[in-house]
């Protein structure tokens, strides 16, 4: 089912910048958001605005400050057909792609990132503090 333009939903791509004091790496989340919107001006601004609501100041289970940045939007995606079961919500196009890029593009199940088990990474830990130590004291009661 092909929608007319403009009929209201869109992904948005905002890019947010974390770092940890005292650690010279950051982290860089592409979050994708769903959304209405009237057109695709009107998406962007809503996504900034999502965006801007994300960046944040607080201190990890260390006492050191966190501080996640708004970025910008990194793509804006009118969906062209309904949401529905099925329904393809992005696509994109190349031209003139050689076997051996179209391999390189495929995976199997065991390595797509909804089947692949969760490992942690080396990264500066931008846990939240309050809510560690929350979720820790909550754990405690129920022992």
């Amino acid at each position: 089912m092909r929608l007319k333009k403009g009929h209201g939903w869109y992904l948005a791509e905002e890019v947010l910048e974390i770092r940890v004091e005292g650690d010279p790496r950051n982290v860089v989340h592409v979050n994708t958001r769903l959304l209405q919107a009237r057109d695709g001006e009107h998406a962007y601004a809503r996504a900034s605005e999502f965006g801007a609501e994300a960046a944040d100041e607080y201190l990890n289970p260390d006492g050191h400050k966190v501080t996640i940045t708004f970025r910008g939007i990194r793509e804006v995606i009118e969906i062209t057909e309904g949401l529905s079961d099925g329904g393809e919500i992005r696509w994109s196009e190349s031209v003139s792609v050689s076997e051996k890029k179209i391999r390189a593009m495929l995976k199997p199940v065991e390595e797509v990132e909804a089947v692949k088990p969760f490992e942690p990474s080396d990264h500066p830990d931008y846990r939240c503090g309050e809510v560690v130590a929350e979720a820790m004291a909550m754990f405690e009661k129920k022992r």
